[in-house]
């Protein structure tokens, strides 16, 4: 894809994000062509975005980045431009009031408040722009309520709605932790309420301001115990690798240290050839009780140990190959190293990435890849992490047409 077919490349995107969720978000905008302006304070790196050499992301004060390193082509902020400006000065406020001029969408995830409390709400930026999206991805929105003024973070939100509470196994009294995936379940949200604004946009000549709880873009994820609580009255709580209706489904050892294979029994067909794959090694899995799926739901402990006993025995990829050629779902549990090296993720990762010219990276080397995979403009690697403030000269120069002189003396007063 060049810029000439990029499908986002006529957008200028201004990114507040920190950590996670904001950068994500934005970052999808740079890799299909949009031009995104990452907003700093100066003399510092305002906020933080996960990825390169250290998670969350930071950097060791004072340390010197290899922007040539293609470990740091991990980091959310990629592509993107930076410029250094002070939204705490009036000046900073008015320089900022012109780029949004000329500025199709803002990003940000601060808490509900901090827009407006610079000035720069919705109510303010529309009127300089009524084509303006502002999107907000606050922990639990801004919407009025007794959560709006909540400060979270992504472990702390998912216990805020209840995903926390169905993580663990059944036995084990201790609560689990997961992937923070609260924030990329909401950047991909958001992308999609952004695209749509952006076609309402086209229709209208109107921009929109997108409120999004964080939170609440992610119940989806646990749309069912929700419903049989809402419906039925029951309370759901951890049940480990095991899912209502199918058995077996769980994560099972498998030959070696360590190593593990995922398998998923959905009918009494599956079962049946899962039968035929274990053969004469199917031990206790031919018991009466297993017979049918009820049967296998009933007694899941006992079925759990019997498919154990027979998959300790055998290598995991090569029982994945048996059970996937007799329909039955399987495949290993993968760690990093597993992971870069097999055919199907290599294959993925070669054919479905473009690197722009001149970048010192290639397609053989590991970073973040790209999200959205589309046919005609699968996206762009567009360039390395941004120098804080490496466009200002452009922004503020060309774009908003500040003499040498009058952005040496901001410089110099510390508004960009």
């Amino acid at each position: 894809m060049t810029a000439g077919n990029a499908p986002l490349r006529t957008l200028r995107v201004l990114d507040h994000g920190h950590v996670w969720a904001g950068p994500l978000l934005a970052g999808g905008f740079v890799d299909m062509g949009a031009e995104v302006i990452k907003i700093n304070a100066p003399a510092r790196d305002s906020g933080i975005s996960m990825g390169g050499r250290q998670l969350p992301g930071l950097v060791a004060k004072g340390a010197v980045i290899d922007r040539e390193d293609p470990q740091h082509y991990h980091g959310f902020d990629r592509g993107k431009m930076s410029i250094t400006l002070n939204l705490r000065d009036e000046r900073g406020i008015e320089l900022y009031k012109r780029l949004v001029e000329t500025t199709d969408v803002i990003v940000e995830n601060f808490s509900p408040g901090v827009m407006a409390d610079l000035g720069l709400g919705y109510e303010v930026l529309n009127p300089i722009n009524p084509r303006i999206i502002l999107a907000s991805l606050s922990a639990t929105g801004a919407t009025d309520g007794p959560w709006r003024d909540l400060i979270t973070y992504g472990p702390s939100l998912a216990a805020l709605y209840g995903i926390k509470s169905l993580l663990g196994y059944t036995d084990d009294p201790m609560p689990r932790e997961d992937t923070a995936d609260l924030d990329p379940t909401a950047a991909a949200h958001a992308f999609v309420a952004i695209l749509a604004a952006l076609e309402y946009r086209e229709r209208t000549g109107l921009g929109q301001h997108i409120d999004m709880a964080q939170g609440e873009a992610t119940l989806q994820r646990i749309g069912e115990p929700l419903m049989d609580y809402l419906m039925n009255g029951r309370v759901a709580g951890p049940q480990g690798n095991r899912y209502p209706g199918i058995a077996p489904h769980g994560i099972y050892r498998a030959e070696g240290d360590d190593n593990w294979i995922s398998i998923s029994v959905r009918s009494d067909e599956e079962w049946v050839a899962l039968l035929g794959v274990a053969a004469a090694a199917a031990g206790e899995l031919t018991a009466a009780k297993f017979a049918t799926r009820e049967q296998r739901l009933s007694s899941q402990d006992d079925l759990d140990a019997a498919v154990e006993a027979w998959t300790s025995k055998l290598d995991a990829m090569e029982l994945t190959q048996a059970l996937q050629g007799a329909g039955v779902p399987a495949y290993p549990v993968m760690g990093p190293t597993e992971l870069v090296v097999d055919e199907n993720f290599d294959a993925i990762r070669r054919q479905h990435v473009e690197i722009a010219d001149g970048l010192p990276v290639t397609i053989d080397q590991i970073y973040t890849g790209i999200v959205w995979k589309l046919p005609k403009s699968p996206g762009v690697i567009q360039g390395p992490l941004p120098e804080l403030g490496g466009v200002n000269d452009h922004v503020f120069g060309e774009l908003l047409g500040l003499s040498s002189a009058e952005r040496e003396a901001l410089q110099a007063d510390g508004v960009i």
